[in-house]
């Protein structure tokens, strides 16, 4: 059994940003991953940069995009790994993560899942760390209040924290997730009725309530371009993916009423994100 799988998910990314995730894999030290390219995409030059920059690895090939958690799926049924990392195709490794990851993985045998700081191409530091959402922190998110007042999200996003700092926490971005085989083992595979957004939140929710802990590494960063791909999607189709997946979240979680107050609301939301997409444009 190898110590660690890596599942990279892509979907319509850019093959510069391909080749630099990639390349950044190869190039890590102190490992030797299996590693499972599920493309949503089925794109042949995707395929063809993959096996010239890691040719041992495995190709999955979706005729149409399955959503986030289905396509995950697929590579970690396929893993083998003690520990399975979820990595974003748009991400890049500097050469030690991945080595320090697994040893604080192996020495905190309470943590489910892992991460750790993620940082723009520039450097800046991205918000990458969360409590569990609530009602009333995502009616704010829906509001595009955040715009205006982005402080009332302070709790939702843990801005009370050092972000640079480890922390034990709710949720963390998909981006970087660095699986327990024993979660797996545990809870299963990704909720495959979200199709994209909240999924990494739901499996977040199911590993801390299976008694894991969450927990975001300080002395350890990837690169991370952050919606790379997705920011090409219609605005209007994103935020309904959103809306969809959050009902998903709340009605699995925190039963009906949270969900009909979401359902009441759709058509306000709805209005907000025609506006934002008309604003956006300008």
């Amino acid at each position: 059994m190898p110590t660690l799988s890596i599942v990279i998910l892509t979907y319509h990314e850019d093959i510069a940003v391909l080749r630099d995730c990639f390349s950044s894999v190869r190039d890590s030290i102190g490992v030797s991953p299996e590693i499972f390219v599920v493309d949503n995409a089925l794109r042949e030059e995707t395929e063809e940069l993959l096996f010239e920059i890691l040719p041992s690895a495995t190709y999955i090939p979706n005729a149409e995009n399955r959503g986030f958690a289905a396509g995950v799926n697929q590579g970690m049924q396929k893993s083998t790994g003690k520990y399975v990392l979820l990595l974003n195709p748009d991400t890049v490794l500097p050469p030690v993560t991945l080595s320090k990851m697994l040893d604080y993985m192996e020495r905190d045998a309470g943590v489910g899942i892992g991460s750790c700081i993620i940082r723009y191409p520039d450097g800046k530091l991205q918000e990458s760390i969360r409590r569990f959402p609530t009602l009333i922190d995502q009616l704010v998110v829906m509001s595009k209040l955040p715009h205006i007042f982005p402080q009332l999200l302070d709790r939702y996003m843990m801005r009370d924290a050092d972000p640079e700092a480890t922390n034990d926490v709710d949720s963390i971005m998909g981006a970087f997730m660095m699986i327990r085989r024993g979660v797996i083992d545990h809870i299963g595979l990704f909720d495959e009725r979200y199709f994209i957004w909240f999924e990494e939140v739901d499996y977040c929710k199911m590993t801390k309530d299976a008694g894991f802990a969450i927990r975001s590494y300080g002395d350890c960063h990837i690169v991370h371009h952050k919606g790379h791909a997705f920011s090409k999607l219609a605005t209007i189709r994103k935020q309904r993916w959103i809306r969809e997946s959050m009902r998903k979240y709340f009605a699995k979680h925190h039963g009906r009423l949270p969900n009909l107050v979401l359902w009441l609301l759709a058509p306000i939301f709805i209005t907000l994100a025609y506006c934002t997409a008309i604003i956006k444009r300008r």
